[in-house]
């Protein structure tokens, strides 16, 4: 069976995911994650699109990003990933698959759910019981959010305040407000896995997710909630979701 084309939306907020082949560590040494970091910081610039988030753990990669012409992120992010992949299989003498299939786009709407799935990318170390906190693991976007980063910065500040409804404050105003929630989830123990934000079709209110879907030719799909997050999955996806990322 054909594989169904991704249908993206321009001006869009996607989380990107995507595994290594066989849950297999290829980025257990930092010199991959930074190499992978580089070829992400050439494709964003590329293809001009955004990225908002991301972390590189040991074996997959969360991506946050949007763009003005959707299909952009599709180029930018097969342009990083071929990229590390080849670099990865000379040095090695692989000839292997680096990446796990097709990477996966979950739709996300703007202001409270993608705020909610920006934290859900920072914990994710957390969560594996790598680091106590974001600030621990260097290959991830809290460092560009908190601090100033002059030189090959991935994440766009400024449209990430955009993105999340901010764009009357201040920068100062954003890093604030991003501290206090990290340290807030953090002793509220908020840090559980939620699979919907790699595995659905689409994340946020219902009037919105019904849009989403009519705008990226979706015409099959259930809606499911979990403690007050409503997201859509195609007809064809199971309820059960087992991939946790």
């Amino acid at each position: 069976m054909p594989r169904r084309l991704r249908n993206w939306v321009d001006n869009s907020c996607y989380h990107i995911t995507h595994r290594c082949e066989d849950k297999n560590f290829y980025f257990k040494f930092k010199k991959y994650r930074d190499k992978y970091r580089h070829f992400l910081f050439e494709g964003q610039k590329r293809y001009k699109v955004d990225i908002l988030n991301f972390v590189v753990t040991s074996n997959h990669v969360h991506i946050l990003v949007v763009a003005g012409i959707g299909s952009n992120i599709s180029k930018c992010i097969q342009f990083a990933h071929s990229r590390i992949a080849q670099v990865y299989n000379q040095e090695k003498g692989f000839e292997s698959s680096f990446w796990n299939g097709r990477f996966h786009a979950t739709r996300i709407e703007d202001g409270n759910h993608l705020s909610r799935c920006l934290f859900y990318i920072d914990f994710n170390m957390v969560r594996a019981g790598v680091v106590k906190h974001p600030s621990e693991w260097e290959h991830g976007g809290y460092h560009e959010i908190i601090h100033d980063k002059a030189r090959y910065r991935i994440v766009n500040v400024e449209r990430l305040m955009r993105c999340l409804k901010m764009a009357n404050a201040s920068v100062e105003d954003l890093r604030n407000w991003y501290s206090r929630t990290l340290t807030d989830m953090l002793q509220k123990e908020q840090l559980k896995r939620e699979a919907f934000w790699s595995e659905a079709f689409a994340v946020g209110s219902k009037g919105w997710l019904s849009k989403a879907a009519e705008e990226s030719g979706l015409k099959q799909y259930h809606f499911y909630e979990n403690e007050n997050t409503e997201y859509i999955l195609g007809k064809n996806n199971t309820k059960n979701l087992k991939r946790c990322f």
